[in-house]
């Protein structure tokens, strides 16, 4: 169900956005920086990992484990990077092809809802999205 209609689901979440907006940004920002604390706490556990692991592997002192685990992580990052950056233009051709067939998809049947209602639906229908925008506006500025 929500996959067939999660554009509408989308649509909505950035409605209830405008309209609340502090506690979108707030509670935004209070998930962002949970998320990067977690990243921050495995990216430290991975590193500490390859550290001790050079150092019993190789009889290194602490300095020259560190040093090595630079040019480690460094490696992985670049061919992270590499990866990311060949496989870029596939998702992008691939986002744009589903926004696109999703756009055309609801166009499509908001002409047909939009035929098959009678006049006196169709100004209650105007009249209720002039009324919500106006009172979102009114609020909002």
């Amino acid at each position: 169900m929500i996959k067939d209609h999660l554009d509408l689901v989308v649509v909505g979440l950035i409605a209830l956005s405008i309209a609340m907006y502090d506690m979108v940004i707030d509670l935004f920002l209070n998930v962002l920086h949970l998320c990067f604390e977690l990243l921050h706490f495995l990216y430290e556990w991975f590193e500490l990992g390859i550290e001790h692991t050079v150092e019993h592997l190789f009889h290194t002192s602490r300095h020259g484990s560190q040093i090595v685990t630079f040019y480690i992580l460094l490696l992985i990052a670049g061919l992270l990077l590499y990866g990311l950056w060949r496989l870029m233009p596939r998702l992008c051709r691939k986002c744009v092809e589903c926004l696109r067939l999703t756009w055309e998809r609801r166009k499509t049947e908001c002409h047909y809802y939009w035929l098959s209602l009678p006049l006196l639906n169709k100004v209650k229908l105007i009249s209720t999205a002039t009324g919500v925008f106006s009172l979102t506006f009114y609020f909002v500025t």
